[in-house]
């Protein structure tokens, strides 16, 4: 995945989203209904919606780009990217680096 369909696939998630339920996308534990689920009851994302954000996260983190979308979202000046969503990407980024 280059840096180009990186930033079209963030997109597709939503940094926002990306960030909040990053420990969901990223868990092997958790199977892709299960954040499907999670999405639907925590969010007001239809189910579509919720299937193709988890898919496109998980193609992030499966293609090794994690924290390249993390350090995208931490830098952004984008109004809909919240100071406590670049806070809690810059947290993601140091539990990856720990």
């Amino acid at each position: 995945m280059n840096d180009e369909q990186l930033s079209r696939t963030l997109q597709s998630v939503g940094q926002a989203c990306f960030v909040r339920f990053f420990g969901e996308f990223s868990s092997n534990a958790l199977s892709r209904e299960d954040i499907v689920e999670k999405l639907r009851a925590e969010t007001d994302y239809t189910e579509g919606s919720c299937i193709s954000r988890t898919g496109h996260a998980r193609s992030i983190i499966n293609a090794g780009r994690a924290e390249a979308a993390l350090k995208i979202i931490v830098s952004s000046d984008s109004p809909r990217v919240s100071e406590k969503t670049r806070k809690d990407a810059l947290q993601w980024i140091q539990k990856i680096n720990s």
